[in-house]
C-alpha cells in the first residue's frame, strides 16, 4: 500500500531543502497553495505527471519521493544543486571543509 503522508513528507522535506516556501513551490508547479499543502499532509494524492515535474525539478527519481529509495545519483545532484546557490566566499569554505574531511 502506498503511503500518501510519507509521500508528502518526502516533498515537502525536498521543498524545504530549496529553502522554498510553498507558495513559491505551488507557483513554480503551477497549482495553488492549498493543492501543494493537502499532498504535503498526504490528504490529497498527487497526480503522476504533478509528481514528474517535481521530481524533474528536485533533480531526483519519482521513486525517490514515492519510496524515499535515494541513489547516490540522487545526493550527489542534491548536493550539487545547494553548491550552485552558494556565494563564492562559501564556496571556498565548503572546499576548506571537504579538505579537512577527505
Amino acid at each position: 500500500m502506498i503511503d500518501f503522508k510519507a509521500i508528502g513528507q518526502r516533498i515537502r522535506q525536498q521543498r524545504q531543502l530549496y529553502e522554498m516556501t510553498q507558495e513559491q513551490f505551488a507557483e513554480r508547479l503551477d497549482i495553488s497553495i492549498e493543492h501543494l499543502s493537502r499532498i504535503e499532509n498526504g490528504s490529497q494524492r498527487p497526480s503522476l505527471p504533478l509528481l514528474e515535474r517535481m521530481s524533474t525539478f528536485f533533480q531526483i527519481e519519482e521513486v525517490t519521493l514515492l519510496f524515499g529509495i535515494a541513489s547516490e545519483k540522487d545526493l550527489d545532484k542534491v548536493l550539487l544543486g545547494k553548491i550552485e546557490v552558494l556565494p563564492e566566499e562559501k564556496k571556498e569554505a565548503l572546499l576548506k571543509i571537504i579538505d579537512l574531511i577527505s
